[in-house]
């Protein structure tokens, strides 16, 4: 992939991957978040490898390694699109059966897929009551990237924003934008809050100076020597003595 120069050439080269792709061609993905990682979700997708290769479905069906689908407590997980049919707790056993019946007879393997509270049979992942009942707008897309293909995260349009940013937004717009979100950030990341951001030297410098003095005086209370509760810090006397340094409460 040659270097990206503007937004049109990013969205040009988006289009291209669109272009190229089946939207009805047989994709299998396996999630492979830790949860189901943890339950073998590698051991998993090897087996789905080995068993396309060994049935001559090689370029046919595609494979696709992806992040957490959410329902952790069902994995592995294995979803088939364009059908969405959705296997919960598979097994690198069951794997042979799913290429069998769903890849090649266009079957669904009834013992693998959600059942209700009434025993009903849910086939596809977006009628699952887990799925259902939520707008899922972070982890929804992880079930289409592979993290290995950067083309899956373009061709859902990835890196919009930093192309945004670098080529339409002046520096005075962004740092706008940072203003906006900064107060709700938490303050355990040591990021800047909106207005500590922008071209004001002294604010800089005034913020520098209270890190500064904050970790001067940390360090003087995990080197003190140990002493009861409300009694001044003595400097040490004699030869003898010896500091100890201390967790604080």
């Amino acid at each position: 992939m040659s270097k990206l120069k503007s937004a049109a050439e990013l969205k040009k080269f988006r289009q291209t991957i669109l272009d190229g792709r089946d939207a009805g061609k047989v994709c299998v993905t396996i999630c492979l978040g830790t949860g189901c990682l943890a339950c073998k979700g590698d051991e998993v997708h090897k087996a789905f490898v080995e068993e396309i290769r060994k049935q001559g479905l090689e370029g046919k069906v595609d494979i696709r390694r992806t992040g957490c689908h959410g329902f952790c407590e069902r994995g592995p997980l294995v979803v088939i699109f364009p059908k969405e049919i959705c296997y919960l707790k598979v097994t690198p056993g069951d794997v042979p059966e799913i290429v069998e019946k769903t890849l090649i007879e266009d079957k669904v393997v009834d013992r693998l897929v959600f059942a209700d509270e009434d025993g009903r049979k849910i086939v596809h992942e977006g009628d699952i009551p887990f799925y259902k009942h939520q707008n899922r707008i972070i982890l929804g897309p992880n079930r289409l990237v592979d993290p290995g293909i950067i083309e899956d995260y373009i061709a859902l349009g990835g890196y919009s924003a930093l192309a945004k940013a670098l080529f339409v937004m002046t520096p005075v717009e962004v740092l706008d934008e940072v203003k906006k979100i900064g107060p709700e950030r938490p303050r355990r990341r040591r990021l800047p809050h909106g207005d500590q951001v922008g071209n004001d030297p002294q604010r800089s410098r005034r913020t520098q100076i209270r890190h500064r003095q904050r970790r001067r005086g940390r360090s003087r209370r995990l080197y003190e020597p140990e002493r009861p509760r409300g009694q001044s810090p003595q400097r040490p006397r004699g030869p003898d003595h010896r500091r100890v340094c201390h967790r604080l409460p």
